[in-house]
């Protein structure tokens, strides 16, 4: 077992993602610093990367190497520690942890089993895409759950591109599952991304290139008002970009899709983008109750255990509206308010308290259509029963702030502004997009 360095209550965060890593901060500010508790955060990638950006990942628009964060030298600023490694178990009887031993790239052993104890643990591992068990989907289809997947995903449609190149009869076929947010913004930012290609000099012409956007249910973006599912339904085809709704992937072939009405697609890459569900391994962990996505289930204090001693927040977690009783949804979010809810709980916890139930208040939704355009409402400034809906370049604006303002809360406001002059000085001498 990994041995308290102090007397000092500890708090463990397994997880990295948005919710996690924002927890960790505001509690490693607040409380590590000030040697108040002891901060833990465990995660199975030494770097982090904001989800919601994963489709800019994967068309080369953004560079995982500018914009991760190295959990190793933030914990070191912010006043957390690092524990790298995947959690395989859990004992919550002893209120410890497992960790599975860590390899190295050769496949030699770098760290055994390690088991880390706490005083209060916080799951934030994230969801990943749900396929349904759909036949041939897991063999033939590209995911987008991690940078890496992200990046394989860039690799791929450049290497299409350059195969292109050198046999112009060939046109490129690319079938995206799922028309949420992810789906949408993806094939929007591949649109975007070919073009831009093109401009460089690559030999793909604008009709040997297709992307299909495939939603099972009546319109894209089902959880959206009708009418940004409409706009964003109209700046997809005008675009190019074919939208079946109203369309299950029945199976997926290594050259093509089936839908569930018998209609083929074809398709020399395929993403699937459709579903959510929590990491499988979450099933074998004991005494938390688990939804039919996997998800904890926990209540208004995000607590998954009867213990009082476990939480969970965001995608992971399947947590209860106090207003209406219905599901939390997996986003973004929820995910950061419950991260900034719970910062404040585990603070007054510390010093024998309670405070309020979680309150999860709607601030609307944005959904990115490329460089220059998005779609979105602002219920996070006019009211969520006076809602305003904004739409094209003045959308695209307050989205790029949504990431400014996730910065601004893992690295404060100076340092986000430093980030940002960075950004503008290197768009000025390299390519907008990553090309190797």
């Amino acid at each position: 077992m990994l041995s308290r360095t102090s007397a000092l209550p500890c708090i463990v965060i397994v997880g990295g993602g948005a919710g996690g890593l924002e927890l960790a901060t505001r509690l490693g500010r607040s409380h590590g610093k000030p040697r108040k508790a002891r901060i833990v955060l465990v995660d199975g990638a030494p770097t982090h990367i904001w989800k919601p950006l994963l489709h800019e990942v994967a068309t080369g628009v953004l560079n995982t190497g500018e914009d991760e964060v190295n959990y190793f030298s933030h914990g070191y600023r912010n006043g957390y520690e690092f524990e790298y490694g995947y959690m395989d178990g859990l004992d919550p009887e002893r209120n410890v942890l497992r960790l599975a031993p860590v390899s190295g790239q050769n496949g030699q052993a770098l760290c055994p089993v390690r088991e880390v104890a706490y005083d209060w643990l916080v799951l934030a591992v994230g969801a990943q895409a749900n396929d349904f068990g759909t036949p041939g989907a897991h063999e033939n289809a590209l995911f987008l759950n991690t940078p890496e997947d992200a990046e394989r995903l860039r690799r791929t449609v450049l290497e299409h591109v350059f195969r292109c190149g050198c046999h112009p009869e060939r046109a490129l076929s690319i079938a995206i599952a799922g028309g949420g947010a992810t789906g949408v913004e993806l094939a929007a930012e591949l649109n975007h991304t070919l073009c831009e290609l093109r401009a460089y000099g690559a030999r793909l012409a604008p009709d040997k290139v297709r992307i299909a956007v495939i939603e099972a249910a009546e319109r894209l973006l089902p959880g959206a008002q009708p009418s940004l599912s409409a706009y964003a339904e109209a700046q997809l085809k005008e675009r190019g970009i074919t939208v079946h709704t109203a369309s299950r992937v029945a199976a997926v072939h290594p050259l093509e899709v089936e839908l569930s009405g018998g209609q083929r697609i074809p398709a020399d890459i395929m993403v699937w983008a459709a579903g959510v569900k929590a990491p499988q391994w979450l099933a074998t962990l004991p005494g938390l109750n688990r939804n039919r996505l996997n998800q904890i289930e926990v209540d208004t204090r995000l607590r998954a255990h009867p213990n009082g001693r476990i939480f969970a927040l965001g995608d992971c977690a399947s947590a209860p509206d106090g207003d209406t009783g219905s599901r939390l949804p997996a986003t973004a979010q929820v995910a950061h308010q419950q991260a900034r809810w719970l910062a404040g709980e585990l603070g007054l916890r510390l010093k024998g308290k309670e405070g309020r139930p979680f309150a999860f208040k709607p601030q609307g939704m944005m959904v990115s259509l490329g460089k220059h355009s998005a779609v979105g409402s602002l219920s996070a400034l006019v009211g969520p029963k006076h809602d305003y809906y904004v739409e094209g370049r003045s959308a695209k604006l307050i989205y790029a702030s949504l990431y400014r303002l996730h910065q601004a809360v893992v690295h404060g406001w100076v340092l986000t502004l430093l980030l940002l002059i960075g950004d503008k000085l290197r768009r000025v001498v390299r390519p907008s997009l990553k090309l190797h």
